[in-house]
């Protein structure tokens, strides 16, 4: 019943195979984590990921490389392979380059360039595209509708919008307004549209119920605040304990 995409990494150091794994859940995909090529070919016969991220220099088993894995990815199962790799790992990653792949990644990695990578390839629910970088999030927002404010836990967080829970969401097309608490107590405020809304009884294990709220008429300004704000909830706690996992810029 979990519709949500899967991303295969394989990948042999912990430390990154962790914390990339954490950023895709983030991201909203399942994880399958493998520290080797064997180990990923045995995977892709019994699952069909979504997107494969495969560390150049990963630990060779039995004569499998990266470079034999990338190549046997699109005959076992023909889908997005995002190749990573370190500057002094740079003869096996050319190795891997030769073969069909989606697109390349150096460590640490942008954390921006690698969600737009990550939002090319995969296709989440109800068929959509993200354009915008979004989080899970468990954070209380304030929600404004005919002068009465009240107070939701939001679920997900882009720079296009938010979803909250709600046991009775406002009907689509309603306009609101929607406080966000950001660092230091200072908080953003901005115009947004209810576009799609759950109840209780429909999907009840793929999300909770509640309302998809679109923002509207972002300034620059609060289009730039939100990004930092979503980065810090996306890798922020990352980068304080490995800063050598991923950048910002």
């Amino acid at each position: 019943m979990d519709s949500k995409p899967t991303a295969l990494i394989v990948e042999d150091s912990e430390a990154f195979a962790m914390y990339f794994s954490l950023v895709l859940n983030r991201l909203g995909l399942n994880v399958v984590p493998t520290k080797d090529g064997l180990e990923a070919l045995t995977l892709l016969r019994v699952i069909r990921p979504d997107i494969v991220i495969i560390d150049a220099a990963v630990k060779e088993r039995d004569g499998i490389k990266a470079s034999t894995l990338v190549s046997a990815v699109e005959h076992i199962s023909n889908v997005p392979v995002i190749i990573t790799y370190k500057e002094e790992n740079k003869k096996a990653f050319e190795d891997c380059v030769n073969h069909d792949h989606f697109g390349c990644l150096l460590k640490p990695v942008n954390i921006l360039e690698f969600h737009r990578m990550v939002q090319q390839c995969v296709t989440f629910a109800r068929n959509t595209k993200r354009r915008a970088i979004r989080t899970v999030c468990n954070k209380k927002i304030s929600v404004k509708y005919k002068k009465t404010s009240h107070d939701y836990y939001a679920t997900s967080l882009s720079g296009g919008g938010v979803f909250v829970r709600s046991i009775e969401p406002l009907p689509v097309g309603t306009e609101v307004e929607v406080s966000i608490e950001m660092k230091e107590g200072k908080c953003v405020n901005l115009a947004g549209t209810v576009i799609y809304q759950k109840d209780v009884y429909t999907n009840a294990f793929k999300f909770a119920s509640g309302m998809a709220i679109e923002f509207k008429d972002l300034t620059a300004k609060t289009s730039e605040l939100l990004k930092e704000y979503i980065l810090n909830l996306l890798v922020g706690d990352i980068m304080e304990e490995q800063k050598n996992i991923f950048k910002l810029k």
